[in-house]
């Protein structure tokens, strides 16, 4: 039986190879969207942390503070 991390690696590689095999114009489209996704989910987790705030009732400063500490502290 495969294990997943060794099938993760071939897919990983596959689609690594795919993508830099392709014309210039796809590569350039697939690390737009790859930009796009990082974007996306940068923005929801502060999103996510600002609803936090509202519902704490915090006060702008110490708002600031604490999403400066939760966006540069590593995640899990």
């Amino acid at each position: 039986m495969i294990s997943v991390p060794l099938l993760y690696e071939i897919l990983y590689s596959a689609i690594q190879k795919q993508i830099f095999s392709s014309p210039s114009a796809i590569k350039l489209i697939v690390f737009s969207f790859i930009g796009i996704s990082l974007a996306y989910t940068e923005l929801k987790r502060i999103y996510e942390v600002m609803t936090i705030f509202v519902k704490l009732k915090l006060n702008s400063v110490d708002s600031s503070l604490m999403l400066y500490v939760l966006m540069h502290s590593p995640m899990d």
